[in-house]
């Protein structure tokens, strides 16, 4: 993190954004020619790649890994595509972190767009080629049926890859669990995403340096229990110790009803059984760990991005300000060229 990173150039109306699928496939096919026509509404060309035409899934894969590095890779490399956007997340792209050539992707910058399990290309392109990239929205959330969160997310995401200039980034809506855990501001460079994923990558050679950074963390569909342990691990690990502030997303539980009978939480009795209870003590777990686990830094909870309806883009690697007690970030620089 402490290299020049490496910005792509801004996406403008009529370039081509390249679909590719490192980690799963989606089971909602039907969905895509509307995600598809969605960006060529909005002035983009559209290319997919081949796995994506595939049900032939590996496991819960795209597809092998030879076929999934080849389209990343290839990707990068054409000089007709000016944008790379994931079909979405799920599982498998770990696998791919050893076996890329992170010289193409340093020698062709690109807006490269995804969240969740798309994390772990993030991070590893941020700590072997320094680039930035984007957690923002998929091409499986550009099929949403809420037009009002559609132009949300999808306003926010041109604002920052289009534009060469600051944006100052908040909450979009009211949030029940937005909250300012430790009062302040902090300045640094943005690194983070996926809670589980960084979790497993703190102290390998892909994880980006943390030193005097803003920490992002979220996740979707994990037990309390999990958020507690993984957090703590990354306190064990010393991913907080030498930040300048956190800012935690969203942690959206939606099997709630049925994951609980097995649960961390299955002494809570049914008629507990309430909208945003695992949330809260999600929440309240969050909050005991950055007040007694670590040392004293701006942070604040609930921002909305990633797997929430509401995804605000976060540019991963740019220099931001966080401000927990007003619960916004600001952009120090651009993120694109």
């Amino acid at each position: 993190m402490h290299e020049a990173v490496v910005k792509p150039r801004a996406l403008k109306p009529g370039d081509t954004i390249k679909i590719i699928a490192p980690s799963s496939i989606t089971a909602a096919m039907t969905n895509l020619p509307k995600a598809v026509n969605f960006l060529t509404k909005n002035g983009f060309k559209v290319s997919l790649s081949a796995s994506m035409y595939k049900m032939s899934a590996t496991r819960y894969f795209s597809a092998g890994d030879h076929v999934r590095l080849m389209e990343i890779e290839e990707a990068f490399k054409d000089d007709k595509v000016d944008g790379i956007m994931a079909l979405r997340g799920g599982a498998g792209a770990i696998d791919l972190l050893n076996k890329l050539d992170y010289d193409i992707i340093k020698a062709h910058p690109k807006v490269f767009i995804g969240y969740s399990d798309i994390t772990f290309l993030q991070m590893a392109f941020m700590r072997k080629a320094n680039l930035l990239t984007f957690q923002g929205p998929m091409l499986v959330d550009l099929a949403e049926e809420d037009q009002g969160i559609l132009k949300y997310n999808w306003d926010t995401l041109m604002s920052i890859v289009q534009k060469k200039e600051a944006v100052v980034l908040k909450n979009p809506a009211e949030s029940k669990w937005s909250k300012t855990i430790i009062d302040g501001k902090a300045k640094g460079r943005l690194v983070g995403g996926n809670l589980s994923i960084l979790a497993l990558l703190a102290n390998t050679a892909y994880m980006p340096s943390t030193e005097n950074g803003i920490i992002f963390l979220e996740d979707v569909d994990i037990e309390p229990w999990q958020v507690d342990n993984m957090l703590t691990s990354l306190v064990i690990k010393g991913v907080f110790k030498k930040a300048s502030g956190i800012l935690f997303g969203e942690f959206p539980h939606y099997g709630m009803e049925e994951s609980l009978g097995d649960s961390a939480v299955n002494y809570i009795i049914s008629d507990m059984l309430i909208e945003g209870y695992v949330e809260n003590i999600i929440a309240d777990i969050i909050f005991d760990i950055v007040t007694k686990k670590m040392r004293e830094m701006p942070a604040f909870m609930d921002f909305m991005c990633c797997h929430g309806k509401y995804i605000t883009t976060l540019p991963i690697g740019a220099k931001v300000e966080i401000d927990s007690s007003n619960r916004e970030l600001t952009m120090l620089e651009s993120a694109v060229e």
